[in-house]
């Protein structure tokens, strides 16, 4: 029923024609999103924190030239952050503010490319992924691939405008991962294909170490294929690592200074990550030398299996933290206050609250509920490596499936996941309605529309059977920020603020702050929840001292606010401060109307 589209016959050429149509409907939709968000951007504002942090990172680069010096010096005041962050989106950052220096100077060519290189790694992506798919799917089937992928609001807003953020970037380079795991499932794909395999998967570590779920496909695909079939795919598995422990140990040398190469780290690319991929390559060449053990299926089974006990024994003994995930020495405050509020890192479905997590899980992973039954049919129906490329999708979209429910963040993998057992389903039901009259084509033209909103008009539907109250939102900070710089202009001062609003603090004047929503920031994030939490003096004047704060700024009805007061026992701090009651060693500070309405400045008496 479904031909799929030779290797052979693909080019550059017909895949920016297939992607022509499906690239306007992504530009289109950006464009209707910030239509309907007023056009933020251009009043200067960014998505979120870590968007205003990534511009300052690059900035800081751009004007210091330090390339490895990851040193946020107004961050964590006065002490300065280490961010968990990489210098691959940072260069690709620095690039389009230096190509548009001489026209608008740096700053603005950045932040101009800053709101712009989202949508742009979002065409990529698009391209991206009808390349991937072309060896699955017939050449109707990659058209309707991009439509559907130009739709999907998740993977739309990793991408959105006015969001610098490495998460779009992650998403691209999996996409490519998974086009390379799918090739390499052939007996037939070239001979070098494993080497250039390991430049998404070298890429992709760098700049995240979510890049392991990409580099995890292609490994279980010629794993699997090599227990199964044998020969050609163990040493195509041995190239591949090869060539990825060369490009990790290249990108560690650009990361790191020498002093710093042998750091052990667990949320960014270290050593670690380099030895766990070298004593995997040393499990593959043992294999490779012992051709006899690797005559029969279950012998390979068995070399599988003991090559994982091995690795597994010694990264455990070695960094025993390994398995406990990349934020295992996290503070339990700071993940009691702030980490487990993060909607980031959220469970995108939570039994205990329905009416809101429901219809958002329904919109965002509707498409699943399509794509299994279409699945499980088409790897009934396929043969040999075909049907090992739909079982390794199948899986795979089973764990991020599970990811994406535990952490919102995760969410774009499933979804890009399920796109192509969608396709096949939209084509089995135009087979089905293959006829001329007006009732097929308008059965087939209400698939289309079903697979492509169906979740997202349901979602919607759910939202509004289940009415959420709403709980308020975040108080907008540029307003603050430039009374900030405008009326202390020539000393920088060192800010106590809410945690997530450092970055753009940071970004919007000249002055320092304590708290930034990352969990490298451990003692500035303490020391923050500390502060407003007390219910005694003593504390907060040890860590003025200690940090030298000069200005105190709340937002009581940022939900945040919530975390520092208490129904028990004396009040806090900051419930002392909002009730406009600060203890004689801060001064208030008068704010115009507009500002005085959610925001309270105090300043500590010189």
């Amino acid at each position: 029923m479904v031909q799929p589209t030779s290797g052979a016959a693909m080019t550059l050429r017909r895949l920016l024609l297939f992607a022509f149509i499906p690239g306007l409907l992504v530009v289109g939709a950006h464009v209707l999103l910030q239509v309907l968000a007023d056009w933020f951007v251009l009043e200067g504002r960014l998505i979120g924190p870590d968007a205003y942090m990534r511009v300052l990172r690059v900035m800081d680069l751009a004007h210091d030239g330090v390339w490895y010096d990851p040193i946020s010096e107004r961050s964590n005041a006065p002490f300065g952050e280490v961010l968990h962050w990489t210098r691959p989106l940072d260069l690709l950052l620095l690039l389009g503010g230096a190509i548009g220096a001489p026209f608008a100077g740096f700053d603005a060519a950045l932040f101009v490319w800053a709101a712009l290189i989202g949508p742009v790694l979002h065409l990529m992506a698009l391209v991206v992924l009808l390349w991937a798919c072309w060896p699955l799917l017939s050449q109707r089937g990659v058209i309707l691939l991009g439509l559907l992928f130009a739709v999907q609001f998740f993977i739309s807003f990793q991408f959105a405008v006015g969001r610098p953020d490495h998460h779009g970037l992650n998403i691209l380079l999996f996409i490519w991962q998974m086009g390379f795991a799918f090739r390499l499932s052939q007996p037939q794909a070239p001979a070098k294909l494993a080497l250039w395999a390991a430049l998404p998967a070298s890429i992709g570590l760098w700049v995240s170490v979510e890049g392991m779920v990409g580099t995890a496909m292609i490994l279980t695909v010629l794993i699997v294929a090599w227990i199964t079939e044998g020969g050609i795919f163990l040493r195509r598995l041995g190239q591949f690592l090869i060539a990825l422990c060369l490009g990790l140990a290249i990108a560690l040398m650009l990361e790191r200074p020498p002093k710093y190469l042998m750091a052990l780290e667990l949320d960014r690319l270290s050593l670690v990550h380099l030895a766990l991929f070298l004593l995997l390559t040393l499990c593959v060449l043992t294999a490779l030398a012992m051709p006899r053990w690797s005559v029969r299926k279950s012998y390979r089974f068995g070399l599988s299996v003991a090559g994982a006990a091995v690795i597994m024994i010694v990264m455990g003994l070695w960094v025993p933290e390994i398995f406990h995930g990349p934020l295992a020495t996290m503070d339990p405050l700071v993940y009691e206050v702030w980490f487990n509020h993060n909607a980031e890192v959220s469970p995108i479905l939570r039994f205990d609250d329905l009416r809101r997590t429901g219809p958002k899980t329904l919109a965002h992973l509707g498409l699943v509920l399509l794509a299994i039954p279409a699945l499980l049919y088409q790897i009934r129906r396929s043969q040999a490596e075909r049907r090992r490329i739909w079982v390794i999708l199948a899986v795979f979209l089973a764990v991020t499936l599970l990811l994406a429910l535990r952490e919102v963040r995760w969410m774009g993998y499933p979804q890009v996941l399920t796109l192509p057992p969608c396709i096949i389903l939209l084509r089995i039901l135009f087979y089905r309605f293959a006829g001329l009259g007006l009732g097929h084509a308008a059965a087939r033209v209400g698939a289309v529309i079903i697979v492509a909103t169906g979740p997202l008009i349901g979602g919607g539907l759910l939202r509004l059977a289940l009415p959420v109250p709403d709980h308020g939102r975040s108080c907008k900070l540029p307003v603050m920020a430039r009374f900030l710089a405008e009326n202390y202009p020539y000393q920088r001062h060192h800010l106590l603020n809410f945690i997530y609003s450092g970055p753009e603090l940071l970004y919007h004047t000249q002055h320092s702050v304590v708290a930034t929503p990352y969990h490298r920031n451990t003692a500035g994030i303490v020391d923050t929840i500390n502060f407003l939490r007390s219910t005694t003096d003593t504390l907060p004047k040890a860590l003025i001292a200690a940090r030298g704060i000069n200005l105190i700024l709340i937002c009581p009805a940022d939900p945040e606010a919530s975390n520092y007061r208490s129904s028990k026992g004396p009040p806090t701090l900051l419930m002392r401060l909002e009730a406009d009651q600060p203890p004689p060693w801060l001064t208030p500070v008068t704010l115009p109307a507009k500002l005085a309405r959610n925001f309270k400045l105090f300043q500590v008496p010189q």
